[in-house]
């Protein structure tokens, strides 16, 4: 039964996904003075790819360059999945949270595994890039994820995070240690969706797109679905977690932290990616290290005092 619920989650977590993708570029364009292209344009792009032909470098790892798009997007709708599946009632597994930023975190390392294996030397200075962006952001939002599931949650489970809200209200509104972990969680978002400022490891004009510059037609299409919904199920995560809000109906509620995901984008990723220039990726490394990793820490403080 949790199979079927699964597959079927699959097609709306990716749809999710790809329209927030086109709603993050009309918005951006609209920051800059621009029209922007249609909503639906993340939808055209996917299929247009998906028709162009397969072209494999020839310095490259064959078997690994081929397969890593397809089990990225593969481990990154599944996360996806798992969330809807928690929201909904249906997923009751101790750790699934933990479960779920583990296959993000594999999704984006296979990604960039996959591109260094062409063989191009700007896609191994990103996986280089990659790897050590990737700890330095991971680790804070681990621990705010910790901080906020711990508190009534039973056993870091998105099913137990959405009941405790239900009873209490969101987490980030009555609570120190959520409204901490929150602030920490979306300061970590632009690196999980590699936007700008943070997009040190696929910055065009520094490494030519990093580990995305051979990547072209299905393969493409597969990386940037990957990299879309690991984007959006971040911010469901966080939406959740943090400000799930008890409305009396169960559809409508999941309406509201869907809405309420994509606010968070637009401000933790869509804004700041508008506004702010790129750092460097010692700099990347080093925010990560001080403040949300001190937002984090003080989230668990306030957890472990009893100031939930």
């Amino acid at each position: 039964m949790l199979a079927l619920e699964l597959l079927a989650a699959a097609p709306l977590i990716a749809t999710a996904s790809l329209l927030y993708d086109g709603v993050d570029r009309k918005v951006r364009a609209r920051m800059q003075g621009r029209v922007g292209p249609p909503l639906v344009q993340p939808f055209y792009d996917f299929v247009k790819l998906l028709s162009k032909d397969r072209i494999v470098p020839r310095a490259s790892a064959r078997l690994i360059y081929t397969t890593s798009p397809l089990l990225s997007s593969a481990l990154a709708v599944t996360a996806g999945s798992l969330l809807l599946a928690g929201l909904a009632g249906s997923l009751r597994v101790p750790g699934d949270v933990v479960l779920i930023l583990s296959l993000l975190t594999v999704a984006s390392l296979l990604l960039m595994v996959g591109g260094a294996s062409s063989g191009n030397p700007y896609a191994a200075v990103s996986l280089a890039r990659g790897v050590s962006v990737l700890f330095s952001y991971k680790v804070p939002m681990m621990i705010s994820v910790i901080a906020a599931s711990a508190g009534g949650a039973p056993l870091l489970s998105v099913a137990g995070a959405v009941e405790l809200q239900r009873k209490s209200g969101p987490l980030a509104l009555s609570s120190v240690s959520g409204a901490l972990a929150l602030a920490s969680f979306l300061l970590c978002m632009p690196s999980e969706g590699e936007v700008t400022p943070f997009d040190v490891t696929t910055a065009e004009t520094e490494v030519v797109y990093g580990f995305m510059i051979e990547y072209g037609g299905p393969y493409l299409a597969l990386a940037k679905l990957a990299k879309s919904v690991s984007r959006f199920t971040a911010a469901l995560l966080a939406s959740s977690l943090f400000l799930y809000t008890p409305l009396g109906s169960r559809p409508v509620e999941l309406a509201a932290c869907a809405l309420g995901a994509v606010v968070l984008a637009l401000i933790s990723i869509t804004a700041l990616g508008t506004f702010v220039a790129r750092v460097r990726v010692r700099q990347v490394a080093g925010f990560y290290l001080r403040l949300p990793m001190v937002l984090a820490l003080g989230a668990l403080a306030a957890l472990l005092l009893g100031r939930f």
